[in-house]
């Protein structure tokens, strides 16, 4: 299961990406945050669960794999009460 840290780089990934009109999907937030694409998904899918992103669910491996990725107002509260280490 991804800590809460995991979880809000996840969520500042997609953020970035909405922000510069580029929506992620798993492999870009895999490259941009060095992990595996099974890790990505894991990450994901709990973010999911939470309501803290949406995404347009593809049949890509391995599952879950999303695109067109954004953050819910949840996710937003979520990035808020969990800052980025200095």
């Amino acid at each position: 299961m991804p800590s809460d840290a995991q979880i809000a780089a996840l969520l500042r990934c997609v953020e970035d990406g909405d922000a510069a009109d580029a929506p992620a999907d798993n492999s870009i937030l895999g490259t941009a945050l060095g992990w595996s694409l099974e890790d990505v998904a894991a990450c994901l899918q709990d973010a999911k669960d939470r309501s803290l992103v949406w995404g347009r669910r593809s049949g890509e491996r391995p599952a879950p794999w999303f695109t067109e990725l954004e953050v819910t107002v949840q996710g937003k509260r979520f990035i808020a009460a969990h800052p980025a280490s200095a």
